[in-house]
């Protein structure tokens, strides 16, 4: 019988809240050598949605963030996660969707929100809290800026953004996002946006489809290409089944699931189906991307008694269909109610290693798993965007837009020289004929 760590402990740490660590430490030999390659190797979580708790706890959340240093609400902060040796983690840039709390874009998605100001304000909190904790925090974008914030003790921070519901249907603003920084973009959260179709909350809360067969728009498929050329990855968390189809053949770079688990093992809308999993790996015609395991029990199932080794069970059914270099961790700490037991928190990521230590994965299959693989794909994501230089952007815009032409001349087009007022009333002739 395979031995798995929370088979063989029976989670012995729960037991003992207080001494936590220790008591694994003192029984379990795996443990100490999780710690060990931890120390030696960094761990990137794909997903942590600290700056939504810093933005919530306070009605100036800038005044929160050094409330970092020593114990703050939720799952991570920096105590827990350097006794959780973690060494890098995409922090993200998100606003809810309507049905969340969020303001409600119409069904032609062209009422203004508040969503990009959101998003502004949320990057601008990842960048101050980068800034504030020096000695805990570096920015990184590359595989290589990784490597260095890894060496040199400190957690490499990169940005992720969760949702195309925050660019204002504009290509454009996606294109600012990946200059100041943005690393991927997950193509819909909990709800359908301009670009594509999602698959809902989970549970009974089902979304009805609003595009022509649940997946892209044009403009989506537009944004896949032009995150190619930007060099930002695509991540399928969140998406509709056919949105995950098409923007997998669409792609030319490998493609990412930050935060999910495998449909086969326990049966949620928001897991990934084993045909679409099929669509990933080294074989000819697979694309060459990721899956990243979530640690929400109502994801990985059942809900009081997933653990550990629950989230093992998925990477690992998730690694016989795909490959095990095509598997990584995305925790989603800080947006979900509860983890599973085992991985309360950023400090306890150890106990996950340890378990796939304990189920006979080598320290290499290991250290791909925790930012090996990861690295490899940021470096071919790279690639993508270096071959795509002599590309111009994207001039598609969302077909239901009203505003454009801009008509920003004031009465009779004043404000405007005298040649583009001809110009624009020749414009207008043309377009009644």
């Amino acid at each position: 019988m395979r031995a798995t760590l929370a088979s063989a402990l029976a989670l012995p740490w729960l037991a003992w809240p207080i001494l936590g660590h220790q008591v694994l430490s003192d029984r379990n030999p795996y443990y100490e050598q999780a710690i060990a390659l931890m120390e030696r190797f960094p761990l990137i979580d794909t997903h942590v949605d600290l700056p939504q708790i810093i933005r919530s706890l306070g009605r100036r959340p800038l005044e929160v963030i050094p409330q970092l240093s020593g114990h703050l609400p939720g799952h991570v902060d920096i105590p827990r996660m350097r006794k959780g040796r973690l060494g890098g983690a995409f922090w993200t840039v998100w606003a809810p969707c309507h049905a969340q709390g969020g303001e409600d874009p119409g069904a032609d998605f062209n009422t203004p929100t508040n969503a990009l100001r959101d998003s502004l304000e949320m990057l601008d909190l990842i960048q101050n809290m980068i800034r504030q904790h020096p000695d805990h925090f570096e920015y990184a974008h590359s595989s290589e800026d990784v490597r260095r914030a890894f060496q040199g003790g400190k957690i490499a921070s990169l940005i992720g953004m969760e949702g195309t519901h925050m660019l204002g249907n504009s290509l454009g603003a996606m294109r600012v996002f990946a200059q100041m920084g943005v690393r991927y973009v997950t193509l819909t959260h909990m709800c359908h946006s301009a670009f594509g179709s999602a698959n809902g909350a989970g549970g009974d809360d089902y979304i009805a489809a609003v595009h022509e067969g649940n997946g892209l728009t044009d403009l989506g498929r537009e944004l896949i290409r032009e995150l190619n050329r930007l060099g930002v990855l695509i991540d399928l968390s969140h998406t509709s089944d056919n949105t995950s189809r098409q923007a997998i053949e669409l792609s030319e770079a490998p493609i990412i699931w930050t935060h999910s688990g495998t449909r086969a093992v326990w049966d949620h809308q928001r897991n990934v189906p084993d045909d679409i999993l099929n669509l990933i790996g080294d074989g000819p015609g697979k694309n060459k991307g990721l899956v990243h395991s979530i640690f929400y029990p109502a994801f990985l199932g059942p809900y009081e008694t997933a653990n550990v080794s629950t989230v093992a069970d998925h990477v690992e059914h998730i690694a016989a269909i795909v490959g095990k270099n095509h598997v990584g961790i995305g925790s989603d700490f800080d947006g979900m109610p509860h983890s599973v037991q085992g991985l309360d928190d950023a400090s306890q990521y150890p106990n996950l290693i340890a378990e796939f230590l304990a189920r006979n994965w080598t320290e290499a299959e290991v250290q791909d798993l925790m930012a090996g693989n990861l690295l490899r794909v940021m470096d071919e994501v790279d690639a993508v965007k270096e071959k795509s230089n002599h590309l111009l952007p994207s001039a598609e815009i969302w077909h239901l837009r009203k505003d454009l032409p801009a008509e920003w001349g004031g009465a009779g087009d004043l404000l405007y020289p005298v040649d583009v007022r001809k110009a624009k009333e020749s414009q207008i002739r043309h377009d009644e004929l």
